[in-house]
């Protein structure tokens, strides 16, 4: 096995991996010999960042990442971050399998971003086009999906909110209340610079998302 350290030059990226992230400063390539089921060798190279901490000195290798693991957050000339990437982001390192701590999972991550003085762009810098995402008035609709199994009511987001949306209740009366808290939470952590709105197809759950559509407009003054 041979090594080979990549020293980069300024201005440095921000990369994130499994909730860190560290100014990538150079890169540590190994380059391995493998033998292969047909019993011929081939050369391997793995990429490892080599990033530094905002409260430690010198470099530390991330042994268990490789630079396609790693999501760029921003240069060090430019330490700002587009809040609907980070959302992305958040969804695809966390996924929405189960009532977990989603919102301290991107409260933790954030914190990260201000201990490395990263701010979220400001959205009066966003394009009104984003992909197929029109931002009109900062407004943000999400489509909700609810399900009953085993005694519950299920409710999920459709998969193409920037804001996952996951809970589990026993009771409509309750399931009213943690959507009512996760949309509180969402637009709190978003500094109310984007209005969430939840949004249903399915007729007998319209009366909950309109009930709690009435109670914001109390909530916002």
């Amino acid at each position: 096995m041979e090594t080979q350290i990549l020293n980069l030059k300024e201005p440095y990226e921000y990369i994130h991996c499994n909730g860190e992230v560290g100014k990538h400063i150079a890169t540590l390539i190994v380059y391995e010999t493998v033998k292969g089921e047909d019993g011929s060798y081939k050369l391997e190279s793995h990429s490892h960042p080599i990033v530094k901490y905002w409260n430690a000195p010198g470099g530390v290798v991330w042994n268990n990442a490789e630079l396609t693991d790693c999501d760029v957050l921003c240069s060090d000339d430019d330490k700002e971050v587009d809040i609907f990437f980070f959302f992305r982001m958040v969804r695809r390192n966390w996924g929405i399998e189960n009532e977990t701590d989603y919102l301290g999972k991107a409260r933790s991550l954030y914190e990260t971003l201000l201990d490395n003085e990263i701010k979220f762009m400001d959205l009066s810098a966003i394009p009104k086009f984003r992909g197929t995402l029109l931002i009109k008035e900062y407004n943000h609709e999400i489509l909700l999906v609810f399900e009953e199994k085993e005694g519950k009511i299920l409710c999920r987001d459709n998969g193409n909110s920037q804001y996952p949306i996951y809970c589990a209740a026993e009771s409509r009366e309750e399931l009213e209340d943690k959507l009512a808290d996760l949309w509180y939470e969402w637009e709190h952590f978003t500094d109310r610079r984007v209005n969430i709105h939840f949004k249903t197809d399915q007729k007998e759950y319209e009366e909950i998302i309109n009930q709690i559509e009435l109670d914001r407009l109390t909530w916002d003054q």
